[in-house]
């Protein structure tokens, strides 16, 4: 069986599983009453939206994917890492709803599938593939910029608590997920990705589709509170998002289309 198939089939049962826990959460929201704060249902809701969009995303792709659809894969890498990210929050966090072995198992396909991408990616290809320098520095530099200031502000989050010995009960899986795997990856592969080394190329604008796949719920979430369960929108979360969202698809975007040979 070639790496294709494998990749193939990994992408349709992670997609079909992200996509019923998405749906389950959009249609009986009431799944998350006993389990998720008021507070964050918005946020709930908006991540099960786009992880659905992204369920979709991550099918079509399996279904009309080549052995030379590079771009189908850093797109596919990207989602996988999105699910990780969501489900890992889900899976930390103890949202102990019916449907928390489902959760379970998207996390384990999710990182299962993107580990084994990665290791069957076609480099070789990858490294006779090249852009114009100005793109290259523009989203290696961005990208260390931005696992930079996120670490910056977690850390300086995360020290009153330290200090204080304060518990809190959550969203404190986004401190774990971010600083252990996301802002570290970010990093390096703005780094590899400026010394064109191919899992930099790769790495980047799969990290900047599951940066926009993170971001976008968190703004669209407070454009929904007022409506949706009556909370205020906070403007400056509002834009902090949606302007990063935005930076990481049209750079996501530009990227790819000057990926060439």
């Amino acid at each position: 069986m070639s790496s294709l198939t494998i990749n193939k089939g990994l992408w349709v049962f992670t997609g079909l599983s992200a996509l019923i826990a998405s749906v389950v959460g959009m249609i009986q929201p009431s799944v998350y009453d006993r389990v998720i704060d008021p507070s964050i249902l918005p946020g709930v809701f908006t991540q099960d939206l786009l992880v659905g969009t992204a369920a979709v995303i991550l099918l079509v792709l399996a279904l009309t994917m080549k052995e030379d659809s590079h771009r189908s894969r850093i797109i596919g890498a990207g989602i996988l890492g999105f699910f990780f990210y969501a489900y890992g929050i889900y899976a930390i966090e103890q949202v102990y709803s019916l449907w928390y072995y489902l959760y379970l198992l998207v996390l384990g396909l999710s990182f299962y599938s993107l580990v084994y991408l990665l290791v069957t990616f076609d480099y070789t290809a990858v490294a006779l593939m090249d852009q114009p320098p100005v793109v290259r520095y523009l989203c290696g530099g961005y990208s260390i910029f931005v696992a930079i200031m996120f670490t910056i502000i977690w850390t300086a989050s995360l020290y009153p608590l330290l200090k204080s010995g304060e518990r809190i009960e959550y969203l404190f899986s986004i401190y774990i997920i971010d600083l252990v795997f996301v802002m570290p990856a970010m990093a390096i592969a703005g780094v590899l990705a400026v010394r064109r080394r191919p899992l930099g190329v790769v790495g980047v604008p799969a990290l900047f589709v599951l940066g926009a796949g993170i971001l976008t719920p968190l703004a669209l979430a407070e454009l929904i509170k007022p409506v949706m369960y009556g909370m205020p929108t906070v403007p400056g979360e509002l834009w902090l998002y949606l302007v990063l969202s935005v930076v990481f698809l049209g750079l996501t975007g530009v990227y790819l289309a000057t990926l060439r040979r």
